[in-house]
């Protein structure tokens, strides 16, 4: 069995190729997630300049969202319902998704990341960098890349959850 996962991730970078590599050597080195292999998908990357480009990286914010609102759900389906529950919380699965939603919020790029702002170490995206995007927008880039286990059974992610489409 084999487990992809896509991510949208932007960077700041005169053209696709640097855009690639960089997205690629952040990959390399991040100590959160390791794929098997990385593709990047130029048909699905697109500069600030390209018509694509807002409506796709809207889009990935938007999943972010969703993913922490089906997140809260869970929490909130199995007890935790305000911030006193937390004391409470047992170790294990409760504890897994709190702490996945902690990183979605802090910036910690993870096998559930959407959407990556890599000039921000964000899963959202600031208004001074909208505005700088929107000066300049052949300069940014939002670069669409695959990741694939091979053999998730066997991997340190298995059991990991992905909220993968």
């Amino acid at each position: 069995m084999k487990l992809e996962v896509t991510h949208k991730i932007l960077t700041m970078e005169p053209d696709l190729a640097r855009s690639a590599a960089h997205v690629l050597r952040f990959l390399d080195r991040t100590d959160l997630v390791h794929y098997d292999a990385v593709r990047v998908v130029a048909e699905q990357s697109c500069s600030g300049a390209d018509l694509r480009f807002w409506p796709s990286l809207e889009q990935g914010i938007a999943d972010n969202r969703q993913i922490l609102a089906r997140l809260t759900e869970e929490l909130r389906t199995a007890g935790t319902r305000e911030f006193g529950d937390l004391l409470l919380m047992p170790q294990g699965f409760q504890s897994k998704v709190f702490h996945t939603m902690a990183h979605l919020l802090d910036g910690f790029f993870g096998i559930d990341s959407q959407f990556y702002n890599l000039l921000e170490d964000s899963h959202w995206l600031g208004p001074n960098l909208r505005r700088q995007i929107e000066a300049d927008p052949e300069y940014f880039w939002l670069v669409t890349v695959v990741g694939t286990l091979a053999s998730p059974a066997h991997h340190a992610l298995a059991g990991l959850r992905s909220f993968e489409k």
